[in-house]
């Protein structure tokens, strides 16, 4: 008997709806607040946009417990340590491959590691975390599954570094033959060019768990599955589970929390300033707050000590006096009630309260108007008709340079421009858009002072970059960036409390040392310090496996997330 015509139709209709369902694609929805990334390349990426993307597609020998902070294997099957610490060695896995479905070898470690990073083809602030009193690690083949790292003095932090990404050898060397790069100038010139956001996502050849599939300039950023990614569940079943990760742009926290509500994404980080808003509406919007305790950044504001500064603006910034007077005016209680609602606390040093290394010794700086013009009229600075004047009749103005989207940095510029106002001070707030900041503070030039936060970790060498003096983001004076650089005395201390601070596997005698450090930051203020806010993180209520880790968030492995649909 045949089917009436509609009836077919009916069928066809509910079988094509069960192929559907049956293909569908699991899709996890993420928010991405600012622009594109300047790059894909994780050994020179200097901004967080940039780093977080490109750390998604790579991995490295290692990598971090979330809830224990213990070094744990990744791309590695084992290592063992010997004199030390100054020698590890790693046993590869076999499993490994690169999206390309060439295999992950030795080879490659070493490529990264000795051509790359210690022969400078890279030119990468690692290599300022990865030294000794100079001295970059030795990386020698011992097979070809088994690779060595020796220091030639103790480095505490050495097994936590070999977390550091590894590049594909065969890759690379296809890029520099297609760019006719064969000297060294040449390869260190095109290597800034390797996985830069014009590069077809098809051409990248990465480890992660998720590849890049598309970047719609301005819009989005799409990362699909790694099928060849080498973790496995523990009933054996390939991982990740999501088909793609989708990255939504949102200019600001608000209209991502608007993204976040209409369910164009399922996680985001908010800040204290929004936290009772958003507490209010977890059961309408089907979604979880989570506390997730003191955040690991800190938030500074600094001035540019570099030699590119004009006068007489560069004697002012210089001035020890002058900075300190500029620190005992900023009402750090004030930002912490206004800007964080409370939910922070006031931070004088260069580690966040939550490290095992913060000196809690250091008295705390509270805001003293009066303390502050008598340390200004030390250095000569009058008080005229309620304006600051230098000794040669200057008035004192200068430009504060924050990133737009960030409200939190945007009031806070606002708070010192108030504060500074009761100095007798002119200070022209400027908004800029992120990757524009970064390029000025990158360059060392173009800027008077600026607000701006960095991720922080347990780890003080972690900042080996920022705080030594020939560092690529020693960004309160630039030394690659002047003809004529000025290496302070505190500079060069600060540079030896750093090679110190690593050669010991002691810890109080560490902590000796950071203590130390932090004192000189304290005194000196080459960047003035704000405030710790907590950190809060909203999930969908749809995703499966979230879970609060003590070091990593709610969702320390992206590619263990279900989404229920």
């Amino acid at each position: 008997m045949r089917l009436p015509s509609y009836l077919l139709f009916i069928v066809f209709f509910l079988v094509s709806c069960s192929n559907i369902s049956k293909t569908q694609e699991m899709v996890l929805r993420s928010s991405h607040l600012g622009n594109d990334p300047k790059t894909f390349n994780p050994l020179i990426a200097n901004d967080s946009t940039s780093s977080s993307y490109a750390s998604r597609l790579f991995m490295g020998l290692v990598e971090h417990d979330p809830d224990t902070y213990e070094v744990i294997p990744s791309l590695a099957k084992s290592f063992e340590i010997f004199d030390d610490g100054k020698t590890i060695i790693v046993e590869l896995r076999q499993d490994i491959f690169w999206s390309d479905g060439e295999a992950i070898t030795v080879d490659d470690v070493l490529f990264t590691w000795n051509t790359l990073l210690k022969d400078k083809i890279a030119i990468s602030s690692l290599r300022d975390i990865l030294s000794v009193d100079g001295d970059f690690p030795e990386v020698k083949k011992i097979s070809n599954t088994k690779v060595s790292f020796s220091t030639k003095k103790v480095f505490a932090p050495f097994l936590s570094y070999l977390s550091t990404v590894i590049l594909p050898k065969h890759d690379v060397e296809r890029f520099f033959i297609e760019k006719n790069a064969s000297s060294f100038a040449e390869k260190q010139k095109a290597f800034n060019s390797y996985l830069d956001v014009y590069t077809k996502p098809s051409k990248i050849v990465s480890s992660g768990a998720f590849l890049l599939d598309e970047l719609i300039s301005g819009e989005r950023i799409i990362m699909k599955k790694n099928p060849r990614f080498f973790i496995k569940d523990s009933d054996g079943n390939t991982l990740p589970y999501v088909d793609k990760i989708v990255f939504t742009y949102s200019q600001d926290l608000g209209s991502a929390i608007f993204r976040f509500l209409a369910d164009e994404s399922y996680s985001l980080a908010v800040s204290p300033s929004n936290v009772a808003l958003m507490k209010s509406l977890e059961k309408k919007y089907n979604y979880t707050l989570y506390e997730m305790g003191p955040s690991q950044g800190t938030n500074f504001f600094w001035f540019n000590l570099s030699t590119n500064v004009p006068q007489p603006k560069y004697s002012w910034f210089n001035n020890e006096n002058f900075r300190l007077a500029m620190s005992y005016a900023i009402d750090r209680e004030a930002m912490v009630a206004n800007v964080f609602q409370g939910m922070a606390d006031p931070l004088h040093t260069a580690e966040p309260a939550v490290s095992p290394f913060y000196n809690a010794k250091l008295a705390h700086y509270k805001q003293d108007i009066d303390y502050a013009k008598k340390l200004l009229e030390q250095e000569k600075f009058i008080f005229k008709d309620g304006i600051l004047y230098d000794k040669k009749n200057n008035k004192i103005e200068f430009d504060l340079f924050t990133n737009s989207g960030n409200k939190e940095r945007e009031l806070i510029a606002v708070i010192i421009k108030d504060n500074l106002s009761k100095l007798g001070i002119k200070v022209n707030v400027k908004v800029l858009e992120f990757n524009n900041f970064v390029g000025k503070l990158m360059q060392g030039k173009d800027y008077d002072s600026g607000v701006i936060g960095l991720t922080g970790g347990l780890e003080p060498n972690d900042g080996a970059n920022v705080w030594k003096s020939d560092g690529r983001l020693h960004l309160f004076d630039v030394k690659s960036s002047q003809k004529n650089p000025i290496t302070r005395s505190w500079e060069k201390e600060i540079d030896f409390l750093f090679d110190k601070g690593v050669q010991s596997l002691d810890f109080a005698k560490r902590k000796q040392i950071y203590d130390k450090f932090q004192t000189i930051i304290y005194e000196h203020n080459p960047l003035i310090y704000l405030a710790s806010p907590q950190s809060f993180t909203m999930v969908k209520n749809n995703l499966e496996n979230i879970r609060k880790t003590k070091y990593s968030g709610v969702i320390p492995y992206l590619y263990q997330v279900k989404v229920r649909n």
